[in-house]
């Protein structure tokens, strides 16, 4: 891999190596994809919709953190 920046390669690679798990639920009646965390929490990464007005409401902007059941 040859990456150019003149970031510092620790700043770039922070958390390469950690695993993420991530997983398709229903929220609010749309389909997400989250990015799970403990204690039954997850962050919205993605909004699965073809209705343009969905990405208008903010209870679904990537990085709101969700309870999942």
């Amino acid at each position: 891999m040859l990456l150019w920046t003149i970031m510092p390669e620790e700043i770039v690679l922070d958390g390469f190596d950690q695993q993420r798990r991530f997983q398709q639920v229903d929220y609010l009646g749309k389909k997400v994809i989250v990015e799970t965390k403990d204690e039954g929490k997850g962050v919205i990464v993605q909004l699965l919709s073809s209705d343009p007005h969905d990405f208008l409401d903010k209870h679904f902007s990537p990085g709101t953190e969700i309870f999942l059941h």
